[in-house]
């Protein structure tokens, strides 16, 4: 170890044991984590990234044995150490932020007992600890934290939530900060304020920190380092701006040119990564990416790729040393190296003169917050929330329409009830002409066969004790579709959504994020619906298997015909599949109109905030700490007179204060809610 450097990880090897036989999770893993620096950790989903950081910790599986390598932290190897010792440095010197912040947090204990805790070590009074606690919440931004302290996780936000977890990780004042996927479950605005965070702690603690994601954009703007993980291997080290500007690896350079925010042209498919990850149990001979790779050669399958200083870092490739090497290799970066489908592009723009298979008018959806007892006996006359306000959209035949917002928004309720899944206090919503809502669900079940939902957790919301052939074919049962043969409707399904038939005998656990998306949208499609309703079709998944499912989606639209409202807060993503955009903000629909146009000119203030708050991949583009929206989504008991936005608005002015600002057109197809908006037309028409 250098002077400069907090921990290394020198040939760290790890296997797990399982009846399928020995995993080999990490296989001769070597990189150092400079002090000061934010070293970010990329790969797809089973890299072995999260077991790199639990590696570190000594959180790892009972069935896990280290085969091989050591992990030097400040001089002692740590996995040589005692149970105790170990106890010891972990939530003092090394802390951890975790994914999930409702999983890692106590749900039964308030913040001020969970952070009192953690400073059980401390010769502190009670007093003492939790002015300590209070101190670090108004560090990462809990606004009230001398009496939020006293909350409990289920009372914030998501955003308050990983907050507040990023409190109770540096605490105690850690050398090194592990973060597992810091922002996977948050919006852009959210997300945009966690990285200023982070920097920020690392600026004013000196602390170190790992990052590991899956998000391109999150490690371009956050990180000084990168280490680009495959299928258990390191295949390229170096500094960011090295990384993405002059990758050199065949697979890193394939995760650059998957990823949406970096490619301009909307109007063909997306790129992806063919095939899957190998097989971690059987002999791995050769190069690890050999299957997938675009420039493989013969001798690739058998011989092992040599360990090339290049730049800032190192790669493993037979391209760039050796008897193999190609001079010509890496290319430009302009050039892509992932063969993109010159097939048909995505379907064509809506048709404005078609009528509208979904028509939303003037939706309300209220939910009660105390009941009649307790709210007569507190004097409260109208004790209910509006989630969902007067909110009007269309959806046309053959159209992709994506409802954008933060979390909290009403996004989910508003898909919901137009299912029919959630009861609505006003309003009307029409499928095919036919008043839908409030139907009874004896007359409303003939309809799911032609309005089907893609949720949002694609493995939670599988049953875990039926196979894939059973998932597939149960809404052919439900409704009744005698006379078909289940087996074959099964090997349809499968092949429409490009599933090998083989994976109809697994159950959900035994599928990945992407396959089990697959079983999801083979689910759907089973009844042949035309409005397919998808919440966060792309929450979780890797880049490449991102475009897997939006290039699937896309072929099944244009042949089949299918409507799709998509929920979601994945803006690149919106910009290659959506023909038409309607953003939310507190229930309410703030701006509505063409993709393209509502992302070249956005209208309302809101909107331009989750434009411009998009992370970009490339650490040339980082956006200066100003550029985020400040504070969080305000409670709904306590919704703003005026604009809903009012409060987090950098163009608020007194007016905006007074009363909500109706809705007006700019265009024809293009509509706001902002009485100060950013784009402007001779005239303005009010619509409601």
């Amino acid at each position: 170890m250098t002077d400069d450097t907090l921990l290394n990880i020198d040939g760290l090897t790890l296997d797990f044991r399982t009846n399928r036989g020995r995993v080999k999770a990490l296989r001769d893993i070597s990189f150092p984590v400079r002090k000061g620096r934010i070293l970010g950790i990329v790969g797809e989903s089973g890299s072995g990234k999260s077991t790199v950081l639990w590696s570190i910790l000594g959180l790892l599986a009972g069935n896990a044995e280290v085969m091989a390598g050591r992990i030097d932290f400040e001089g002692r190897d740590l996995l040589k150490l005692t149970p105790e010792a170990l106890r010891a440095i972990r939530g003092e010197q090394i802390s951890v932020v975790f994914q999930d912040p409702m999983t890692s947090q106590i749900p039964v204990l308030p913040y001020a007992r969970q952070m009192s805790d953690i400073l059980y070590r401390r010769t502190m009074s009670d007093n003492e600890k939790r002015k300590a606690a209070v101190e670090m919440l108004r560090r990462v931004g809990i606004p009230d934290s001398d009496s939020r302290v006293d909350a409990y996780p289920h009372e914030f936000s998501g955003g308050m939530r990983q907050r507040a977890g990023i409190a109770m990780s540096m605490l105690t004042g850690p050398n090194l900060l592990l973060a597992d996927e810091p922002t996977t479950a948050l919006d852009v605005t959210m997300e945009a304020q966690m990285i200023g965070l982070m920097r920020g702690l690392r600026e004013d603690f000196e602390t170190t920190i790992v990052v590991v994601s899956h998000n391109l954009g999150l490690i371009a703007e956050m990180c000084d380092d990168v280490v680009v993980m495959y299928a258990g291997e390191v295949v390229e080290t170096g500094e960011v701006h090295d990384i993405f500007h002059n990758a050199r690896h065949p697979y890193t350079r394939a995760l650059l040119e998957c990823d949406p925010a970096r490619i301009a042209d909307v109007s063909r498919k997306l790129p992806v990564i063919p095939g899957d990850i190998p097989d971690l149990t059987r002999p791995l001979p050769g190069c690890i990416f050999a299957t997938r790779c675009q420039r493989v050669m013969p001798e690739c399958s058998s011989l092992a790729p040599p360990l090339v200083p290049r730049g800032t870092g190192v790669a493993r490739c037979h391209l760039l040393d050796g008897p193999l090497a190609d001079p010509a290799w890496p290319p430009p970066p302009e050039v892509p190296t992932v063969a993109r489908d010159a097939g048909e592009p995505v379907p064509p723009q809506v048709r404005r003169t078609a009528e509208p298979l979904l028509d939303v008018s003037d939706l309300n959806v209220r939910f009660r917050t105390m009941g009649p007892v307790r709210a007569r006996i507190r004097g409260v006359s109208d004790p209910f929330v509006d989630a969902v306000l007067d909110v009007s959209l269309d959806v046309k035949p053959g159209e992709t329409v994506a409802l954008v917002g933060e979390s909290g928004s009403g996004k989910t309720t508003l898909g919901r009830t137009i299912l029919n899944l959630q009861q609505a206090a006003g309003g009307v919503v029409r499928f095919e002409g036919k008043d839908i809502l409030g139907m009874k669900e004896s007359r409303f079940k003939p309809l799911r066969r032609d309005m089907a939902m893609m949720f949002q957790d694609p493995v939670g919301s599988l049953s875990p004790r039926k196979s894939v052939r059973a998932l597939i074919t149960e809404p052919l049962v439900i409704h009744g579709a005698e006379g078909r043969n289940l087996d074959t409707e099964a090997e349809r399904l499968a092949d429409m959504v490009r599933l090998p038939r083989g994976f109809l005998a697994r159950y959900p656990h035994e599928l990945s994020g992407g396959q089990a998306r697959r079983v999801g949208v083979a689910r759907a499609l089973a009844l042949n619906p035309r409005l397919i309703v998808a919440d966060e079709p792309t929450a979780g998944l890797d880049v490449s298997v991102q475009g897997e499912i939006l290039n699937l989606m896309a072929d099944l639209q244009a042949e089949h015909g299918l409507s799709y409202l998509i929920i979601t807060h994945n803006l690149p993503v919106v910009r290659h599949i959506a023909d038409r955009i309607a953003i939310m903000y507190l229930g309410r629909i703030v701006e509505e109109g063409p993709a393209a146009e509502v992302f070249a000119a956005p209208a309302h203030p809101y909107t331009r905030a989750l434009v411009d708050g998009v992370p970009q991949p490339d650490p040339d583009r980082r956006r200066p700490p100003a550029a985020a929206i400040e504070g969080e989504v305000p409670s709904l008991l306590r919704r703003p007179t005026g604009c809903d936005f009012v409060s987090r608005c950098p163009l608020a002015r007194e007016e905006c204060r007074m009363a909500k600002p109706a809705h007006r057109n700019i265009a024809p197809d293009h509509r706001h809610a902002c009485l100060f908006p950013l784009r402007k037309t001779p005239e303005l028409t009010e619509t409601a």
